[in-house]
């Protein structure tokens, strides 16, 4: 068995392939044995590249386009979710159809210390919606923790949360649903592997092995759906029913959360790279394949 060791910026439902790969045993398979952690803070992971203890990182793409763009080169390999699950949350029942125009001059708190992609996965998804982001009243210098609690105590119209939180809000009646973005928003590499270009290239064979099982692991569950996952959802998410992590699966499912294969889409790098744009982290669009090496996928493609 070799050690594959997975730096992960937090603990997701949508990251239920890996998960479900480990519990089927399909790393196993590969003699891979799986190591994954959470750095505390996630940025430490970063560092554990560096110093060889990190393997790999799971995380959002805005990170490696920008630092492309302007202090290391990170690469990445595979994608792990094609959809952002956040659900945004307003204070009062809004009435009528949808309409991203809603939260024009409205406060909307998005976390900001959990890292960027909440804001720019929601400012992107407004503008492709048809509203006017400059019209919006963006609140994103606090961590999660933080303004979920300003949030309960009167602070904002809207809130931008994990699926798991808004669950709880929304059951203690402190918010109401205004949307999923799994369903609202578009195809984007929301959450993916990435590396440094010398591990990838050292440790190739242990990146394909690693593709393989991510793979299966996100074919049987396409396949068998949240129920599959029940174990899963009960040991990681004590706060919300088995029942409500189901039908969260199962309704990522629907959405397109999970795309058939692993491979990094070059439309959905393009789309995420216009909302970084928008967003005025990123100055202008990095090439394909400057960003994904997709040896592993096409590895996996084969097996």
């Amino acid at each position: 068995m070799t050690t594959f060791t997975i730096a992960a910026t937090g603990l997701s439902m949508n990251y239920m392939p890996q998960y479900i790969a480990e519990e089927q045993g399909f790393f196993d398979e590969q003699k891979l044995k799986l190591c994954s952690y959470l750095p505390d803070p996630w940025t430490k992971g970063l560092d554990d590249l560096e110093n060889g203890q990190a393997d790999v990182v799971l995380g959002g793409m805005w990170l490696p386009m920008i630092y492309c763009q302007n202090i290391q080169k990170y690469t990445s390999v595979a994608k792990i979710a094609s959809k952002c699950p956040l659900v945004i949350l307003s204070r009062e029942k809004i009435s009528g159809s949808f309409d991203w125009k809603k939260l024009e001059g409205k406060r909307v708190l998005v976390s900001g210390g959990d890292g960027a992609g909440h804001y720019l996965m929601t400012v992107g998804s407004a503008r492709e919606g048809g509203a006017d982001p400059n019209k919006i009243r963006f609140i994103h210098d606090f961590s999660t923790a933080m303004i979920c609690d300003l949030f309960e105590k009167g602070f904002g119209d809207f809130i931008v949360v994990q699926p798991d939180t808004a669950h709880s809000m929304i059951d203690r009646q402190v918010g109401f649903n205004f949307c999923d973005l799994t369903r609202k928003g578009s195809n984007i590499p929301w959450s993916v592997y990435y590396s440094l270009p010398e591990i990838i290239e050292d440790k190739l064979v242990e990146f394909e092995k690693f593709a393989v099982g991510l793979q299966k692991g996100t074919s049987y569950l396409l396949e068998h759906g949240g129920k599959a996952c029940s174990t899963i959802i009960k040991n990681n998410w004590p706060t919300i029913s088995v029942e409500d992590g189901i039908k969260t699966i199962d309704l990522f499912i629907k959405e397109g959360m999970w795309t058939p294969t692993i491979n990094i889409e070059s439309q959905e790098v393009d789309r995420w790279q216009d909302y970084l744009i928008l967003g005025d982290v990123l100055d202008r669009k990095i090439a394909y394949d400057k960003l994904v090496d997709n040896r592993p996928y096409l590895y996996s493609k084969n097996k």
